[in-house]
C-alpha cells in the first residue's frame, strides 16, 4: 500500500486550515456588519420618534385631536413607516394615522399569539414618552418598515462579501497552482542531480559510460 508523503499530508492539511479560517472570519465579518446595520437603523429610528414626540408635545397639551390627527397622517406618508398612534397616560388611542395597525398585530401579545404575527414580519414598533418637563402626558408609537429599510444596504453588503470571495478563491487557486509549478520543477532538477550523481568521475573517465551518439541527417536523394 502506498502512503502520502508526511509533507504533502502537512501542506494539505495546512491548506484546509487556512481555507477554513478564512471562511470564518468572513462568516465572522458578515454577522458583525448585520448587528452594526441593525444598530445604527434603529438608532436612527428611535430619534426620529424622539423628534416627534417632542413636537406632538405641545398639540397634547391643548388636547387638539385634530393636529394630532394631521400630524399622524403626515408622518405615515413616508415610505419607511407603517402607522402612527399616539395614546394617553393610560394608553388609550387619542390620534392615530388611517392604516394604523393594532399592537397585538405586529407584536406576540398575549396568549393567543405565541409567534410573531404575519403583519409584524420585517417590522419594528418604536415607542417614545410624550413630555411637558418632567409630566408625562402620553405615548407616541411609530411603527417602521425595518426590512425595506436595510434591504438595499443588506444587498450592497452581500454583493461586495460576494466579490470578497471570489477575490479569495482566485487567489488561492493561484497559489495553488503556483506550488504545483515550483514543486514540478523542483522534483525535475532533483531528479537529474541524482541522475548526475549516480555517475562517477572513474567511470566517465575509462569510458564505461556510453553516450548516444548524435543521429546523422540523411542526405535526401536527388530526382534522375
Amino acid at each position: 500500500m502506498r502512503y502520502m508523503p508526511l509533507k504533502r499530508v502537512v501542506s494539505l492539511a495546512l491548506g484546509a486550515l487556512l481555507c477554513g479560517g478564512v471562511v470564518v472570519m468572513s462568516l465572522r465579518i458578515q454577522n458583525e456588519n448585520e448587528r452594526t446595520l441593525n444598530a445604527q437603523a434603529r438608532e436612527q429610528a428611535q430619534a426620529l420618534v424622539s423628534y416627534a414626540a417632542r413636537n406632538m408635545s405641545r398639540w397634547l397639551q391643548e388636547k387638539n385631536k385634530s393636529e394630532l390627527a394631521l400630524m399622524a397622517d403626515n408622518l405615515a406618508k413616508d415610505p419607511l413607516i407603517t402607522d402612527v398612534t399616539l395614546y394617553d397616560q393610560r394608553g388609550v388611542p387619542i390620534a392615530q394615522s388611517g392604516n394604523a395597525l393594532p399592537l397585538d398585530a405586529l407584536l406576540p401579545i398575549g396568549s393567543d399569539n405565541a409567534t410573531q404575527p404575519a403583519q409584524g414580519k420585517g417590522r419594528q414598533p418604536f415607542v417614545e414618552e410624550v413630555k411637558a418637563g418632567e409630566e408625562t402626558l402620553g405615548y407616541l408609537r411609530i411603527t417602521f418598515e425595518e426590512e425595506q429599510q436595510l434591504k438595499p444596504i443588506r444587498d450592497r453588503q452581500r454583493h461586495q462579501a460576494e466579490q470578497v470571495r471570489l477575490m479569495l478563491m482566485v487567489t488561492l487557486l493561484a497559489g495553488f497552482f503556483i506550488s504545483f509549478g515550483v514543486r514540478r520543477h523542483y522534483v525535475r532538477v532533483r531528479k537529474h542531480k541524482k541522475l548526475d550523481k549516480s555517475v562517477t568521475p572513474e567511470e566517465e573517465n575509462s569510458g564505461m559510460v556510453t553516450r548516444r551518439a548524435p543521429a546523422r541527417r540523411r542526405k535526401p536523394r536527388q530526382g534522375r
